[in-house]
């Protein structure tokens, strides 16, 4: 069987290619071994990952799940993501923005924020689901001047689908298999210990792993290189701390684990598109 290949799930490249989006954008198509790799797996909008047909593993935070037909993942902005195949798979994903939206509307508890979930659509309203999504992408034809305004309602229809039948607090989707524990046991371990001088030596140790090995299998599994993905999750706090804190741009680099500020400068204005002190003063 061919090593299995990564996809972003999302239409378009990611974050690091600072891509913004202007309207609600839909998606249906297959994907397999031979899926093109991305090298991006986080963006600045909302995305709904659904999965029609046969089954994929899927990386969200520092889990992976195996993920089989009429399972969803609800993705919310500058959440580590992403998607591997080792069979055909037909998918769908729907990306948008806050603003196309009105939240309130569709949470029953007032000031609820949305969040990343994973969650199944019941079997019997799968073909519901499946016949809104052919309606979304029928209207992204931009038949008239109402085809914009008929891809919002049909979007708040399908999360108050969500909502209706709890998709949200249903049990996720199985860990991925033992195979593959691991990797798995990997990205938790860097999780707890991202602020240390973690080395790929150490972490592969951790997991009873050979480096070499550990590195090849890391990069089939997630996606992502071992040292890609510590700076994201490292990047990803310092971010938080920017914003709830007002330690300096050098304490909090030297607190999440990076030992040289002014390469924490030049990684974060390069996944981000601005440098930490834009970010603090204008985070949009």
């Amino acid at each position: 069987m061919n090593d299995p290949t990564a996809f972003s799930s999302s239409p378009t490249r990611g974050a690091g290619a600072h891509r913004d989006i202007r309207h609600i954008e839909i998606v249906r198509g297959k994907r397999g071994d031979f899926s093109p790799l991305q090298a991006d797996h986080y963006h600045n909008y909302y995305e709904i990952f659904y999965l029609l047909s046969g089954q994929s593993r899927f990386l969200l935070k520092d889990s992976i799940y195996r993920l089989e037909k009429g399972d969803l993942v609800f993705i919310v902005p500058g959440e580590l993501h992403h998607s591997l195949y080792n069979e055909n798979c037909e998918i769908c994903t729907i990306c948008f923005k806050q603003e196309h939206l009105k939240w309130e509307s569709l949470s029953p508890q007032k000031g609820d924020a949305p969040h990343s979930f994973m969650g199944s659509i019941p079997a019997l309203y799968q073909e519901n689901f499946t016949a809104l999504i052919s309606r979304m992408l029928a209207e992204q034809a931009h038949i008239d001047e109402y085809s914009e305004s008929f891809l919002g309602v049909y979007l708040h229809e399908i999360l108050l689908m969500l909502m209706r039948h709890s998709v949200m607090a249903e049990k996720e989707p199985d860990l991925l298999n033992f195979r593959d524990a691991e990797i798995l046991l990997a990205t938790k371990y860097i999780y707890k210990n991202f602020r240390k001088r973690l080395t790929l030596e150490e972490v592969s140790a951790a997991v009873s792993l050979s480096p070499t090995y550990f590195s090849r299998k890391f990069k089939q599994t997630t996606g992502m290189g071992f040292k890609e993905y510590l700076n994201y999750v490292r990047l990803r706090h310092a971010q938080t701390a920017l914003l709830t804190t007002d330690s300096t741009i050098t304490d909090i680099a030297l607190e999440y684990g990076f030992n040289d500020s002014n390469y924490f400068k030049d990684l974060f204005r390069k996944v981000y598109g601005k440098s930490p002190r834009e970010f603090r003063k204008n985070p949009n």
